[in-house]
């Protein structure tokens, strides 16, 4: 990326990623262990210690039961895996039908077909086992360029490795690893940031192009970009401008293709969008109103267990927290610097929208918010001369990371 990405700059990023996961590996084969799973009943003996019946739990190591590939697999995985596998599903979106895997976008599960065919050359190919090597080797790819942008951002090295770390430790962080297209929206994220920076503008819209056949917030990706041209470049047209404008439509042809296929898979060229409100419980709201109504009605688990609204609570109002706090201390200087504010609008559109989907429940924003990577620069700048409130907000991102994974491997559907 540039001449300080330096070997061991890269080592110890790989080091972080590796130490992180093994972390979430721990907590998950102690939680399917230790705790109760949430689909099935515990099996309960009579014991001669303090209470005369308890739950069984294995006394030697052997009797332990082991994280198995397949328990990495929940959620969104499924319908991932399904769609690298076999597409997408075969239904008209104006006859009835189960809720279909449409809005789930289609570049990461052609990166895992594509991976799987690759490795099928060599070797019997688990679909599951290709989507998580991808999805950790897309981390260390986004880690690397999130570190890069910390530079460009005038923070020194041990601050960016900081950011990093609060990144590896953030509650929902475990998503990165699995059959997911966490580690492939921010590596595609990250990407465009540091192009756009760094005014190689052909690679920035490709990254952000990409990303809007990953997630619907891929957008955002190609709003910053845009802008960021235009901040860089000046606002008079000039020849110069003509490339970058053809840069900008070419951006608009994956996610075009995409419903192209739609249209003729579907009949609607929006299936993706109108499947979210028809099946997936997903509908345009006012933002923060979901954030709101728990004010009104505030909740422990909410129906169906999808999610855990005191922790969502808890987590949404840690990363407003900064947010707000951040455009209080800088605001003129955000004001005088259109690139700075430029950042800060992209980190909280990333914000808004998983408050915008939803007007009941907080279900998934914690997931949803992490891809901002601002919020987690944000953090880093403000702690820097207080260790106090740095190390109360890494506790409090480790406490919740703990619970969510331990639920996660006990088929706890809150953190999906």
């Amino acid at each position: 990326m540039n001449g300080r990405m330096t070997r061991n700059i890269v080592l110890t990023v790989l080091l972080l990623a590796v130490i992180s996961r093994l972390a979430i590996w721990f907590t998950g084969f102690i939680g399917i262990n230790l705790f109760a799973s949430y689909s099935e009943p515990p099996v309960y003996e009579r014991t001669s210690g303090v209470h005369e019946l308890a739950m069984k739990l294995p006394q030697s190591m052997e009797h332990t039961k082991p994280l198995d590939w397949e328990q990495f697999v929940k959620f969104d995985s499924f319908a991932y895996l399904k769609i690298a596998g076999q597409g997408y599903d075969d239904y008209r979106i104006d006859e009835p039908h189960p809720p279909a895997n449409w809005v789930f976008f289609p570049l990461y599960p052609l990166l895992i077909k594509a991976a799987n065919a690759i490795v099928g050359l060599l070797v019997a190919a688990n679909p599951t086992v290709v989507g998580m090597v991808l999805s950790n080797t897309l981390l260390v790819g986004a880690l690397l360029y999130v570190y890069a942008i910390c530079l460009q951002q005038q923070l020194d090295e041990r601050r960016a490795l900081l950011v990093l770390t609060a990144l590896l430790a953030y509650p929902a962080s475990f998503y990165f690893s699995l059959p997911y297209t966490e580690s492939l929206f921010l590596f595609l994220s990250a990407a465009s940031i540091y192009y756009a920076t760094d005014r190689k503008y052909a690679l920035a819209f490709a990254a952000a192009a990409l990303s809007t056949v990953t997630r619907v917030p891929g957008f955002v990706n190609l709003f910053f970009v845009a802008v960021s041209v235009l901040l860089n470049e000046g606002f008079r047209p000039t020849w110069r401008h003509v490339r970058w404008v053809l840069y900008a439509l070419l951006s608009l042809v994956p996610m075009g293709l995409y419903l192209a296929y739609m249209k003729r898979l579907t009949g609607d060229y929006l299936a993706p969008f109108h499947e979210q409100s028809l099946s997936w419980y997903r509908f345009s709201a006012a933002p923060f109103a979901n954030y709101v109504h728990y004010f009104e009605q505030p909740y422990f688990i909410s129906a169906g267990g999808w999610d855990n609204g005191l922790i969502s609570f808890i987590m949404s109002t840690a990363v407003f927290a900064v947010y707000v706090a951040y455009a209080a201390v800088n605001g003129k200087k955000l004001i005088r610097d259109p690139k700075q504010l430029l950042l800060w609008v992209y980190g909280a559109l990333l914000i808004v929208i998983p408050f915008s989907s939803q007007p009941w429940s907080l279900a998934s924003v914690v997931r949803y918010m992490m891809v901002s990577i601002p919020f987690f620069l944000y953090l880093v700048k403000l702690t820097g001369r207080s260790e106090t409130a740095r190390f109360a907000y890494m506790t409090l991102f480790a406490v919740l990371q703990v619970i969510y994974v331990i639920g996660f491997f006990n088929d706890y559907p809150f953190m999906a």
